[in-house]
């Protein structure tokens, strides 16, 4: 679950031992895979039938690949050693090391260079997000004007409506006052309950709820 690196100097390599493959044609005989040359088919028989079929299958040579790669996210770098029918691994040992360190150099520069183009990507980002702050801040302070406002028509409008509510009652409430008793009772009272259906005609009440934009 972990790279197994090895450091020179400073700089660590990423090694990974694989085992190579090779694709053959192959038969596919009882659950597994046969080269075709290792393939001895059954017999021919009355009873007797070859239910396998035949495709290209990888399989593993026996022979190994070392790889090496660079450990750092921003560093992208890989070389490897393959063996071969005729030479194996270990006797180029002295001449990977050698390379190895050689590649050290290269490697530093990729992670100097990953790390300079991170920056850019970090001061980049933090551009992005102070200009989307910015546009935000002004798109509230656009709606909180336009919300404002509209709020502040409504209650200049409503103010409209109970002046001319109050008006009504208080000249009809004026206009009772002449008329016989019993009838201006009976006006007086209905107008009670007409005030009490329409509510508070008080618009201040509503202005003292309005808020200014930078109140929002």
């Amino acid at each position: 679950m972990r790279c197994t690196v090895v450091y020179i100097g400073t700089v660590a390599i990423g090694l990974t031992v694989i085992e190579m493959s090779e694709a053959a044609e192959a038969r596919y005989v009882n659950g597994e895979y046969v080269r075709l040359p290792d393939y001895v088919p059954k017999r021919r028989g009355r009873y007797v039938h070859d239910y396998g079929w035949t495709s290209t299958h990888d399989f593993p040579t026996g022979r190994l690949c070392l790889q090496a790669y660079s450990p750092y996210p921003r560093a992208d770098w890989t070389q490897q050693w393959r063996e071969t029918p005729s030479r194996e691994l270990s006797g180029r040992i002295p001449s990977i090391v050698r390379e190895l360190e050689k590649a050290t150099v290269e490697i530093a520069r990729l992670v100097e260079e990953g790390e300079r183009q991170a920056e850019i990507e970090r001061k980049r980002r933090e551009a992005e997000y102070e200009r989307w702050r910015r546009e935000e801040e002004a798109r509230q302070a656009a709606k909180a004007l336009k919300d404002s406002k509209e709020d502040l028509l409504q209650v200049i409008d409503a103010w409209a409506e109970a002046k001319r509510l109050e008006e009504f009652f208080t000249d009809a409430e004026r206009r009772a006052q002449d008329l016989p008793d019993e009838q201006r009772e009976r006006t007086i009272e209905r107008l009670r309950r007409a005030r009490a259906l329409i509510g508070s005609t008080d618009a201040l009440e509503r202005f003292s709820a309005w808020r200014a934009p930078e109140e929002r």
